[in-house]
């Protein structure tokens, strides 16, 4: 058998958690100096109650220990892991899986196991999460699991959006005055990930312009590839993430569509009302197709 292991840089939904198994690995999430497990001691219902406060959450690695303890849940079991981790050019959290897994696999070389970097995060990595469970479910080998999905993560695109500049200015993305302009402005920013991390692609004026970009982006980015899935992740704004739905499906009729929470640790870097869009940009040679809304 085997597992997968997603943590709080992978977004979720019920969807996911009513159609596959798998297991959690909660980052930290700090407010006002104390640390709390992502979804097991603190809710992201929470984490957005004190951002709508302004106070902008801090959050950090896993827990080498809470990773060893599904390790070894998971051999009890007999069941090999593969981990998808928040990319590790926004948490350190890779590298420290990375260390000690490594060290796992020379202890008990019985096991196989596998750390995958993201390269992102988010609905994006929710892709790569459902693509890997969808292999596990129809019986792929663990090393083609494995090939798959770090190909996967080179080919899913990135296309988020704020409802203001505000929060970048918290996070020291942008200047005080270049953010208080922006905001008066109606200037929207679109970002992206790359391999730096999340970066500011442009400013765009209004938001059903900076929308109409993001579509046309999306649109021309999955090419012949027009029958995937696409997801939608949001930061406390399910009514916008309805309406870019809506506007997806619109210029892709034959996609399918998944609305997920943003989650608590990446909604920190955007801010309440940010959202994105995920997509591929080519189809998997393994490709999965998830028809279910």
């Amino acid at each position: 058998m085997i597992k997968i292991v997603i943590d709080s840089g992978i977004d979720q939904n019920d969807f996911m958690k009513k159609e596959y198994e798998y297991e959690f690995l909660p980052l930290s999430v700090i407010i006002k100096d104390k640390d709390y497990l992502d979804q097991k001691e603190i809710s992201l219902k929470q984490v957005h109650e004190y951002m709508k406060q302004g106070i902008l959450p801090k959050t950090s690695q896993i827990s080498p220990q809470s990773l060893l303890d599904i390790l070894n849940d998971c051999r009890s079991r007999n069941e090999d892991v593969i981990y998808i981790s928040i990319y590790s050019q926004i948490s350190g959290t890779f590298q420290v899986a990375h260390s000690l897994i490594s060290e796992y696999k020379t202890n008990h070389p019985e096991m196989k196991v596998e750390v995958i970097d993201s390269l992102g995060g988010a609905g994006g990595g929710a892709l790569l999460a459902i693509q890997a469970l969808e292999m596990v479910k129809n019986g792929l080998s663990f090393e083609t699991i494995v090939e798959q999905t770090r190909k996967n993560a080179k080919h899913i695109k990135y296309n988020f959006t704020l409802n203001n500049l505000n929060w970048l200015v918290k996070g020291g993305r942008v200047s005080k005055v270049a953010g208080a302009a922006g905001t008066a402005l109606n200037i929207k920013p679109y970002l992206t990930v790359d391999h730096t991390g999340i970066i500011v692609k442009k400013l765009v004026r209004g938001q059903e312009r900076i929308y109409k970009k993001i579509i046309k982006d999306v649109t021309d980015g999955v090419g012949t590839f027009d029958d995937q899935l696409i997801t939608i992740s949001h930061v406390n704004d399910l009514e916008s993430a309805q309406k870019l739905e809506n506007m997806v499906k619109t210029a892709l009729p034959r996609v399918t569509t998944q609305i997920l929470d943003l989650g608590a640790v990446l909604a920190a870097h955007l801010g309440i009302g940010g959202i994105g869009v995920f997509y591929f940009d080519e189809k998997p040679e393994h490709y999965m197709y998830i028809n279910k809304n």
